[in-house]
């Protein structure tokens, strides 16, 4: 099974559209979600399950995971069908709670990704982090928006989805789980503010974003990729310490075991992408 854990652009794609699979698995995303959900009317989603059945049939190397349908939907037990296909990369859960993520890795086999997008499920992020086979958190900021009454586009908005953010990056730290997974970024024609939420879910310590069309993934990857600054640096700081013993000066900055593992990390990274 693929390795996710540094995968950083996660791509969107409805389950009742077949033919655009393989397209967006050759996009440049690290992986592919393909949607049960909100992406696909009542009256298609049976036939969604069908293409995603076909397609997963056929894939080899491919990092598919597939969004079901939430705990409480009639469509719920249908997806499980889908959910337990053994070429998934992962099934993520929306609505997620402690209640629907307990029982949804007592079912699967799969890697569980639970989808934290209501006040609920920020509330018992920390209960079900720690559940086997769950594999990494995302944070659905436009549905925890819609519930909690947030305007995305204002800074005190954003300022309440990171105490969201907060919760998540620590408890996935606490639970020994790669960094959590941002929400999308709803417009396709700013270009610019997509990068800055890009860097601004990096700095907040979030380790990817999903998308929701294909020309997102370049700025996604960048952003949450080492620059040429980092990279030089830390290669630097790493063949510096070679001759050094406990903490050093190096150009202005006293280094010691957290700047090392700091440096290691980055240049580990770069190796992942």
């Amino acid at each position: 099974m693929p390795d996710l854990n540094s995968a950083h652009s996660f791509l969107f794609v409805p389950g009742d559209r077949p033919e655009r699979f393989t397209k967006a698995a050759s996009s440049g995303a690290h992986a592919i979600i393909i949607d049960l959900e909100d992406a696909v009317a009542p009256e298609d989603k049976t036939g969604a399950r069908s293409n995603i059945l076909t397609y997963l049939d056929t894939v080899k190397d491919e990092n598919v995971l597939v969004r079901i349908n939430d705990a409480e939907s009639a469509y719920y037990e249908k997806d499980l069908l889908v959910a337990k296909h053994s070429r998934l990369s992962g099934v993520i859960l929306p609505k997620a709670n402690k209640r629907h993520v307990t029982a949804l890795v007592n079912k699967l086999d799969r890697p569980v990704w639970p989808l934290v997008e209501t006040i609920l499920g920020v509330s018992e992020v920390a209960e079900f982090a720690r559940l086997p086979n769950v594999a990494r958190l995302l944070l659905g900021t436009i549905d925890l928006s819609l519930e909690m009454r947030l305007d995305m586009a204002h800074p005190a908005g954003q300022a309440m989805l990171d105490q969201a953010r907060f919760r998540l990056v620590s408890e996935s730290g606490l639970a020994k789980l790669a960094a959590p997974v941002d929400g999308v970024f709803p417009s396709l024609e700013d270009e610019t503010g997509l990068a800055d939420a890009a860097q601004y879910a990096r700095a907040s310590g979030m380790g990817g974003m999903m998308c929701i069309h294909p020309r997102q993934i370049r700025a996604v990857n960048a952003a949450f990729s080492p620059t040429e600054a980092e990279l030089e640096w830390a290669q630097a700081v790493i063949a510096t310490s070679v001759t050094e013993k406990s903490s050093f000066r190096f150009r202005g900055q006293m280094v010691d075991k957290p700047v090392l593992i700091r440096a290691k990390t980055i240049l580990s990274s770069q190796e992942a992408a």
